[in-house]
């Protein structure tokens, strides 16, 4: 009489959740509080069917089908336990990666930044250079120029004095 009295709170505990369950689904929320709720009475069921187990009772279909769930819920926490870790470790993997790659994206830039430099101090220095070879080509230019005059006024006096001598 004790064990039906115990069975019939369970029962109206799960209808109770059964009538909210459309309302649940909207409030993530509810779901985890019914989860945990849902937890708590099988673990109390379960305890008391392992009362029961020791006292050497017979055991219900109900019971049986209890111990069933219980033993599915174990799993399904080892289940979910496990992907848990997986997911931990993937996403710590993962950050690993993506830390890796900052990394190297940091040092590419790096030497991207020291070519560039390089490049602009090798730019500036050729500009420099073509500077002189420009300063050197208008003193050549000059020079050309100077001898070219001096040709000429040489030239020049060359020919009068051949006509004076003529």
């Amino acid at each position: 009489m004790r064990i039906r009295r115990k069975w019939i709170k369970l029962h109206d505990v799960f209808n109770r959740i059964l009538k909210t369950f459309p309302e649940v689904i909207k409030n993530r929320f509810n779901m985890e509080v019914i989860s945990t709720l849902i937890d708590t009475v099988v673990k109390e069921a379960f305890e008391r069917i392992v009362n029961k187990i020791r006292e050497g009772k017979k055991l219900s279909d109900a019971e049986v089908l209890l111990l069933v769930i219980s033993q599915m819920r174990k799993e399904q926490e080892s289940i979910a336990k496990t992907l848990e870790d997986f997911k931990n470790d993937t996403n710590r993997r993962f950050n690993e990666v993506d830390k890796k790659i900052d990394d190297l994206k940091n040092y590419v830039d790096k030497r991207f930044e020291h070519v560039y430099e390089e490049i602009r101090e090798l730019r500036s220095y050729v500009e420099k250079r073509f500077e002189q070879v420009d300063k050197r080509f208008e003193s050549i230019e000059e020079e050309i120029k100077f001898l070219r005059r001096e040709i000429s006024s040489i030239k020049s006096d060359i020919i009068n004095l051949l006509k004076e001598k003529i």
